[in-house]
């Protein structure tokens, strides 16, 4: 039983409108909210006076949002991009990239039992590095029912919470004589995550001017977030900004695959809002703490575009607007919900503690008003089902436990998820004759033979032609015959040949204590000398 009110002291960067630092506080919390943040020296408040504060020594943050991540992706080391990429297109037919990252995750996210040991090893992943809200994965079951997973980080696109509005990911297509149909969708949600312009041509760019109404009217509306729009001129982010409009960056993945990444310098001379993502880990950061170091090497390579603090709010409150969420997460302040990440030390400039701290400094993740993430000596009150892990020398505790557990991940802790995904991805021609063995069957049979949580299997979202599950298309764009050409490249689960699967490595939860990680990042033969001199172990 989760205790119902909390107190935590120690340094807080509350990320509210004045950026208020308060250098001796405690955060009050009751239930999932926070009821007070108040300096140590003043009087708790009513209904808190005999409760004594824990001492934590360290700095409070805000948990960490990221509003782009492909979470099903992240059991997968860093591929060794092979050469430098022009758009979306241009990489996701290669057998290079469908040898190491589509047949192998084709596999995984179909053979039955692993989606639940992905989702359980993807989430401690986010919890790791600070992470409280992220994207979702998308479930499939036996009995033909598609939905989200719901577990312990936020899922922006499925809150369960009528203050936390859905975010839309998924997008339907449009008639090219209907994109005024897609301005109303636009209209009618709060926030549609798009990827937008991904790549550095003009077809890229395309897709951005595909938005196009009329002479003075485009199917942009406040609810659009672009993801990556790397092909955006200055004008492009002029529009969108006016639209009230925002964008996703993800500099690491960019930079990886195409060399360059977005225009944010003209992104922020047009006053967009800006959020962050990992993207996924194949091509990206493991985690959005790291993600935040890359946009500061950035930052600094070219001219100091952002301060650290103007980075952080990328990943809290400015999220959280982009989202429309932000009355209620992104800040720590009275009456929001208590997600917060402690980082180990209260002394020096606090956001320069942040960006100097990896995985072995965050001491302490807290969701909705409960630790689910912390050192033993912060772990008071995890419960029996709390699993510890080790890395770099550090150990952490990770409590699991939830009452209303989403029924494809509740059981298997993190030491069996770890254990079911480096046997699978080590036998990778095993893992393929299971699923497709389980594809064959009929519903009926898989319902019978096997667990309900056997019977869940994960929707890939890069699974698919060239950006068809991620942004709108109407039915007359010229590149659609490429597409088509993709699609066919993708082999079904049912033509890949398991001898011909080669056996992966699960990729380390932590970016401290991996000795490949840094070392495969300066290996990567498109990211700009500068970053990869101000990235480094």
């Amino acid at each position: 039983m989760q205790a119902s009110k909390r107190a935590y002291r120690g340094r807080v960067v509350q990320m509210d409108a004045a950026f208020t630092v308060l250098a001796d506080a405690i955060i009050w919390i009751e239930a999932n909210r926070i009821i007070g943040v108040t300096d140590a020296s003043v009087a708790p408040p009513p209904g808190f006076e005999h409760l004594s504060p824990v001492v934590t020594g360290g700095t409070f943050f805000p948990g960490l949002i990221e509003l782009h991540n492909h979470l099903a992706y992240d059991i997968l080391k860093l591929w060794a991009v092979p050469k430098l990429y022009k758009n979306r297109g241009a990489w996701q037919g290669k057998p290079e990239y469908q040898a190491l990252v589509t047949e192998p995750m084709k596999v995984l996210g179909k053979a039955p039992g692993i989606a639940p040991a992905i989702a359980r090893f993807t989430e401690a992943k986010c919890l790791a590095g600070g992470t409280t809200t992220s994207q979702g994965l998308t479930l499939f079951s036996a009995a033909g029912i598609k939905r989200k997973y719901r577990g312990l980080v936020r899922n922006v696109e499925e809150s369960l919470d009528a203050n936390l509005p859905d975010a839309q990911a998924q997008i339907p297509d449009f008639a090219a004589d209907k994109k005024d149909i897609f301005l109303n969708y636009l209209k009618t949600h709060k926030c549609m995550l798009l990827h937008l312009s991904e790549g550095i041509d003009a077809s890229a760019r395309k897709h951005f001017l595909d938005l196009k109404i009329g002479p003075d009217e485009w199917a942009i509306a406040p609810s659009l977030t672009g993801i990556h729009c790397n092909a955006l001129k200055r004008e492009d982010f002029d529009r969108l900004a006016q639209a009230g409009a925002g964008m996703v960056w993800s500099p690491l993945s960019n930079l990886m695959l195409y060399g360059q990444t977005a225009d944010i310098a003209a992104a922020k001379a047009a006053g967009l809002r800006i959020g962050i993502g990992s993207d996924w880990s194949p091509t990206g950061s493991k985690n959005l703490l790291h993600e935040m170091k890359v946009v500061w090497q950035y930052s600094q390579a070219n001219g100091g575009l952002f301060s650290q603090r103007d980075i952080v709010a990328m990943a809290t409150i400015n999220a959280a607007g982009l989202l429309r969420w932000d009355r209620y997460l992104g800040s720590i302040e009275a009456g929001k919900y208590a997600d917060l990440m402690l980082v180990r030390g209260n002394g020096g400039d606090p956001y320069a503690s942040l960006f100097a701290a990896d995985e072995t400094k965050i001491d302490l993740v807290v969701i909705d008003g409960v630790p689910r993430y912390a050192t033993s000596g912060l772990a008071a009150g995890f419960s029996a089902t709390a699993e510890e892990i080790s890395f770099a020398g550090e150990r952490r505790l990770i409590n699991l436990d939830d009452a209303s557990a989403d029924e494809a991940v509740a059981g298997p802790g993190l030491a069996k998820a770890q254990a079911l995904l480096a046997e699978a991805m080590g036998n990778l021609a095993g893992a393929a004759e299971r699923a497709i063995a389980f594809e064959r069957m009929s519903p009926t049979l898989r319902a019978q033979a096997m667990p309900r949580q056997a019977q869940w299997t994960l929707v890939l979202d890069q699974d698919e032609p060239h950006d068809l599950n991620l942004r709108p298309r109407f039915s007359d764009e010229a590149h659609m015959p490429s597409l088509v050409r993709l699609s066919a490249a993708a082999k079904p689960l049912a033509a890949i040949a398991p001898a011909t699967l080669k056996p992966q490595k699960l990729d380390p939860l932590t970016v401290a204590g991996d000795p490949d990680y840094y070392p495969s990042l300066q290996a990567q033969m498109n990211i700009p000398a500068a970053i990869k001199q101000g990235l480094h172990g």
